[in-house]
């Protein structure tokens, strides 16, 4: 399975970033719509701090991660 960064994402996969506090951008909130990080799957990979997690959504609606 190919590694997918934030690089080589297709811009037609890549979620769009509202800034919420635009009056100080070091502690802005990031606002990314669910449908668009998904695309047609049902789960992603998030890797942080060496830590690779699985985000999912369920057929309920929720969304859980999981290591």
């Amino acid at each position: 399975m190919a590694s997918i960064t934030k690089n080589n994402l297709p811009s037609s996969l890549a979620p769009r970033i509202i800034r919420l506090d635009r009056q100080d951008p070091e502690v802005a909130t990031r606002k990314v719509n669910s449908k668009e990080l998904f695309g047609d799957s049902q789960s992603l990979l998030i890797e942080h701090e060496g830590t690779t997690y699985c985000l999912r959504a369920t057929k309920f609606g929720k969304l859980l991660i999981t290591k």
